[in-house]
């Protein structure tokens, strides 16, 4: 799986204009890639917004929401991804 692959992924997880994948800022290691979605509408709409940090299997492309805390802990340990 690509790194074009794993936004992919993410991409057809959220379901509204307002969110983009960052992609300069996505980290990986041997199983995963780790993205941000980032809220580019900010202010416009009342109620939660589903950005935040995802993780991607490079196996089988799964795409898990995690926590700031848990993205932190994992991103220590992985590289950026050279684009």
């Amino acid at each position: 799986m690509t790194l074009d692959d794993a936004i992919a992924a993410v991409e057809r997880t959220i379901d509204t204009s307002r969110l983009r994948v960052d992609r300069k800022r996505a980290q990986e290691d041997d199983e995963s890639y780790l993205v941000l979605v980032l809220d580019s509408g900010r202010g416009r709409d009342d109620g939660p917004v589903a950005n935040g940090p995802r993780l991607v299997d490079k196996q089988s492309g799964d795409v898990v929401r995690l926590t700031v805390p848990d993205a932190l802990a994992r991103a220590r340990l992985m590289t950026s991804v050279e684009s």
